[in-house]
């Protein structure tokens, strides 16, 4: 028989509203709300809030980028993922152009497989568009991968896409059902400031050769194409408000964005600091009116989701010979961090509207661009029983973004955000900052692969 867990007197909270309430589990999925002399297990969550799993839906681990192997593996990123309250991750496979888009996906499961903490889901790369190239993609789609992402830029690592060859993807993709996700930064504008004379050692260069110009540029033409095809699009990690504020302008488009908390606490000033390097991230960290605007525009609703694009190298990498900063992989840690600063930007904030807004951007939007809402995301009898009990106005702690040996993305940032509970499809995995069981914290993929 399935265990009948009872959480009683807390505050469960929705995408528009906060309601006191008991909630009843049933096995993997909630059952209902209201008290239940039934259950199995009680849980007092008195004077804390119920969220639904967290989600984070942008996230590297245990793969190879630029050469360097990822610091996290599957197991120590789902870790710290599932002991703050994620409980599906989403994460990214890129065919290479010598083997199958099936040996692709195989490869990818099998570092996550038996390994993965909570359940996840993939985004698909594909780089191969013949016609066994397109045959192959639409067996994946049948099995349920139904999100794909590709790149305005990254010509030398074989990534880039055209405007015009990915109109023509995206409207095949679109007939299938399926959402795009876009890294946008436009290639020509990329390269014209990489052409400037600059100082390749000096981390800060990283800014100016990557600028806020070809972020604009290149998710104003997605929103052209989305015009045009019908298509549903999602932005990755948007750096700049410009870009946001064009995004919440094309109300004719069915496009969605998220940022990252690093674009939302921290700016290019660190790029200017000894180690500077460690900072380095693409698109890069912007100027301090630039996230002191995008942090507004969250807090307006502007923005669909928060995600952590967690991208942790080791610190020797990130340390490595600093003659050059194009031999420096780019990307930070921040899988540990992203509900601590999710919470801390709505900090004073009313927490009749600040409670809903975080389970907006943590859980319901991701949930919705991934393509497995109501399932998730959701407290909804019938959801699987995916849970963050927490308080709000725990002790200060540090906020620790990564459990393998790379830099810590915010050494300066505490937070008082306490994980009490965080149950998974209706078992209780983690609390108070540790996996209880990590047998039982084991997820499943929620693709067919």
């Amino acid at each position: 028989m399935p265990m009948k867990t009872c959480i009683k007197n807390g505050i469960a909270v929705f995408a528009d509203r906060l309601e006191q309430t008991d909630l009843l589990l049933d096995g993997e999925r909630i059952a209902a709300f209201g008290s239940s002399d039934a259950a199995d297990i009680l849980i007092d969550a008195r004077g804390c809030f119920i969220f639904p799993g967290f989600i984070d839906l942008h996230t590297h681990l245990d793969d190879v980028i630029a050469g360097r192997p990822l610091a996290d593996t599957w197991r120590s990123g789902s870790h710290i993922a599932l002991q703050n309250g994620i409980t599906t991750l989403g994460s990214f496979i890129t065919q290479r152009r010598d083997e199958s888009l099936q040996a692709a996906i195989d490869c990818a499961q099998a570092k996550a497989g038996g390994n993965a903490h909570g359940d996840y889901l993939w985004h698909l790369t594909p780089l191969r568009f013949d016609e066994s190239g397109w045959r192959e993609i639409e067996e994946a789609v049948e099995r349920g991968f139904t999100t794909f992402k590709f790149y305005t830029t990254y010509r030398e690592a074989g990534l880039y896409s055209g405007y015009e060859e990915l109109e023509g993807r995206i409207k095949r993709l679109h007939a299938l059902g399926c959402r795009v996700l876009v890294h946008c930064e436009d290639e020509a504008l990329l390269l014209r400031a990489q052409s400037a004379k600059v100082d390749w050692r000096d981390p800060h260069t990283h800014a100016r050769v990557r600028p806020a110009a070809a972020e604009i540029a290149a998710i104003r033409r997605l929103i052209d194409i989305g015009r045009k095809s019908g298509a549903r699009l999602h932005i990755v990690h948007v750096s700049t408000p410009e870009g946001v504020e064009a995004i919440r302008a094309a109300h004719d488009v069915r496009i969605t964005c998220e940022t990252c908390p690093h674009y939302l606490f921290l700016d290019e000033s660190y790029l200017t600091r000894p180690d500077g390097q460690r900072w380095l991230c693409a698109p890069p960290l912007r100027s301090s009116w630039q996230r002191q605007r995008l942090c507004e525009l969250v807090r307006q609703g502007a923005v669909d989701l928060l995600a952590s694009d967690h991208c942790a190298f080791s610190k020797t990498d990130k340390d490595a010979p600093g003659d050059d900063i194009r031999r420096v992989p780019g990307g930070v840690a921040g899988l540990g961090a992203l509900p601590h600063l999710a919470l801390r930007l709505f900090a004073g904030e009313n927490k009749e509207t600040a409670m809903p807004m975080l389970a907006r951007l943590l859980s319901q939007s991701p949930a919705r661009v991934a393509g497995i809402h109501p399932r998730k995301g959701t407290l909804q009898p019938g959801a699987d029983a995916d849970l963050v009990v927490l308080k709000s106005d725990g002790p200060e702690r540090p906020i620790v973004s990564t459990l393998a040996d790379a830099w810590e993305t915010y050494p300066a940032l505490t937070s008082r955000l306490e994980i009490r509970h965080v149950f998974l499809r209706g078992r209780r995995v983690a609390g108070n900052g540790k996996l209880l069981d990590e047998q039982q914290a084991m997820g499943a993929c929620l693709c067919k692969v």
